[in-house]
């Protein structure tokens, strides 16, 4: 028998023209220097790719990430990343690709506040009817906020760049006889230090 032969493209599915600086920082923030200035590529597989690769972070992750929830819940947000990831699989066109994406990341984004998309009159929902979403933060996640904001901001806080910035806590946490480990110093160190940049967090 004579193998079938794959659709062929349509030359205008091929690229995408999208212009947004969005994707460029999205794709870089995620996987570094690939898509370091892509604003400007528009063949589609290129976008495709990144769809995937975003899609499997999110596979490994998002669940690991969570905190407690039921565990039909938890189902449906891997079913969910999975089917995403499957239709992907099967599509390469732009138009087709950018809907599974489209409608993927609406099904998760009501997931994630607590149930699946559902008809009611008007345009309120009560996304908490069945769980609610909330964020709880330690003292040792706070402090890996802190420092990440001061190593993006370093200059803000008079320093010349990250290293000079962890170099500061480090005496500072020495003076004190601290143990520069200790997490809770970190949030210790910010409130005496930078109580203004302390406070958008607290």
């Amino acid at each position: 028998m004579a193998k079938l032969r794959a659709e062929r493209i349509p030359d205008d599915q091929k690229p995408f023209r999208h212009h947004s600086m969005r994707l460029e920082r999205i794709g870089e923030a995620l996987f570094g220097e690939k898509y370091y200035k892509a604003i400007d590529r528009s063949d589609m597989q290129f976008w495709h790719e990144l769809y995937v690769e975003a899609f499997e972070v999110l596979r490994a992750s998002a669940l690991r990430s969570m905190g407690s929830v039921d565990p039909d819940h938890r189902k449906n947000i891997k079913e969910e990343i999975e089917f995403a990831l499957e239709k992907l699989g099967a599509t390469k066109a732009k138009d087709e690709t950018n809907a599974a994406v489209i409608a993927a990341l609406f099904d998760l984004v009501f997931l994630l506040l607590g149930r699946a998309p559902y008809r009611a009159r008007g345009k309120v929902r009560d996304w908490a009817t069945f769980r609610t979403l909330t964020y709880s933060q330690t003292e040792e996640q706070l402090s890996y906020l802190l420092q990440s904001y001061m190593h993006r901001r370093p200059r803000e806080h008079g320093f010349s760049d990250s290293f000079d910035a962890d170099y500061a806590y480090l005496v500072w946490t020495r003076d004190r006889k601290k143990s520069q480990k200790d997490r809770s110093a970190y949030c210790e160190w910010m409130h005496e230090r930078f109580p203004k940049t302390y406070a958008l967090f607290r």
